[in-house]
């Protein structure tokens, strides 16, 4: 029997459009790995609490004075909540001790929250963006931007955060820890004045240090303003 030469072209040409075909389709179906949202660095389980030894310098140029404060702070994750956005929501339940031979006491309560895209801390009913996922070097997001910065709020306005370090290792009170994050939230040195605001997270532990300087040092005067550190000393 005679084939065409169009026959045999086409049982030629069937075996690459099928290749063709199954190329096609596997581009089709396979999709790209999801970059992993890591919601370790702000863990949230009611029971989990972190204790923080906090040094408070608290400078005036109008006394000429500085007051230097010691003590212990608590933050103990409490009841699970649905807040008024609908999300899963935890309280913060905040306690001071001043002294070794002192005892626990109350100062506030706070809440906090994490999304797909976001850990959020509400403070003193400010709500902060302190991450933002996925954690890469040098990602920058607007951490106050559900703040109203009007007056007396107005040095809050467009605070870039920044993360400045990953995988980092950082000693703190309670040991070393790795795979530590900084995230830088504000920064202004100058000749007159110092404005330095920044935390640090360890993975499945939380915030592990804190500090905050804002201070004037106008020439000839006495410096004004405060500096606070918070390092952590015990978790679990």
């Amino acid at each position: 029997m005679r084939v065409s030469g169009q026959h045999f072209r086409t049982k030629r040409l069937f075996p690459v459009i099928f290749f063709l075909i199954l190329i096609t389709s596997s581009c089709q179906d396979s999709t790209v790995e999801p970059v992993p949202f890591d919601t370790s660095y702000f863990p949230l389980s009611t029971g989990k609490f972190i204790i923080y030894e906090v040094d408070s310098i608290v400078m005036s140029d109008f006394f000429n004075t500085t007051d230097t404060v010691h003590y212990q702070l608590m933050e103990a994750v409490d009841s699970a909540y649905t807040d008024a956005g609908g999300r899963q929501a935890f309280r913060i339940v905040r306690s001071r001790l001043d002294s070794l031979n002192g005892a626990w006491r109350i100062i506030d309560v706070w809440s906090a929250n994490v999304t797909e895209t976001t850990a959020e801390k509400v403070e003193e009913n400010l709500r902060f963006i302190k991450l933002s996922f996925p954690v890469l070097l040098n990602k920058t997001w607007a951490g106050n931007s559900y703040i109203n910065t009007d007056s007396p709020l107005v040095y809050l306005d467009d605070w870039e955060y920044k993360y400045t370090d990953v995988n980092e290792t950082f000693d703190t009170y309670a040991g070393t820890f790795d795979s530590v994050i900084t995230v830088l939230q504000h920064e202004d040195i100058n000749a007159i004045q110092t404005v330095l605001y920044q935390e640090k997270y360890a993975k499945q532990v939380g915030m592990i240090y804190k500090e905050e300087q804002n201070f004037e040092t106008q020439p000839g005067s006495y410096p004004n303003g405060y500096i606070l550190k918070m390092t952590i000393v015990q978790h679990n």
